[in-house]
């Protein structure tokens, strides 16, 4: 369905060895989050590897991708320099290897989330944040949830990510947060 090994040659030269690593990383544990979820292993496969693919552009190339997929220029705001290649990235993959909606919105979503999200927007969510070298405590109860409950992962990983912004005087993004409620709100 897919060729994995042109889509790895591609991210391998689009990413920094650091962020291609990263994404080995995200793509692996995706495919055990689907697995354990019974979700199609590949398809979780492929969104993690790519999850990232946009995320080394440059500023003219995110110039010429926000254009040509008819993005919000506001993208462009240093604001949204974290985030801007959820975006891109996904209008990227569907241009570049047609991929499946699916695929294109869990790529697009991994950053801030969005309600409601599927069952492949989660595990590339959660996979992002808990697929890492260098697990602290933090992050090794996220992954130990993230084998039990998803919709509790990412209440936990939003948490968290909510409280470390808040130390460090920033506040986390309006969509995120409505996914935060909307997630309380259905296990109350």
């Amino acid at each position: 369905m897919y060729n994995i090994d042109k889509i790895k040659d591609d991210v391998r030269k689009n990413l920094s060895k650091f962020r291609y690593e990263h994404s080995i990383m995200v793509a692996n544990e995706a495919k055990k989050l689907a697995t354990k979820y019974n979700y199609d292993e590949n398809k979780a496969y492929i969104a993690g590897l790519l999850h990232d693919i946009a995320k080394e552009f440059s500023d003219d190339e995110n110039k010429k991708w926000i254009k040509k997929c008819n993005l919000n220029e506001k993208l462009l705001d240093k604001r949204y320099k974290d985030i801007i290649h959820a975006d891109i990235g996904a209008c990227f993959v569907k241009s570049k290897y047609n991929l499946d909606d699916e695929i294109c919105n869990a790529i697009k979503y991994h950053t801030i989330g969005h309600v409601p999200m599927d069952t492949l927007d989660k595990i590339i969510f959660i996979a992002d944040k808990i697929a890492r070298k260098n697990i602290t405590p933090i992050i090794k109860e996220e992954k130990k949830l993230a084998y039990k409950d998803l919709d509790s992962t990412l209440v936990l990983i939003i948490e968290n990510e909510k409280k470390y912004l808040e130390s460090i005087g920033k506040s986390i993004n309006g969509e995120t947060l409505k996914l935060l409620n909307f997630l309380k709100g259905k296990n109350s």
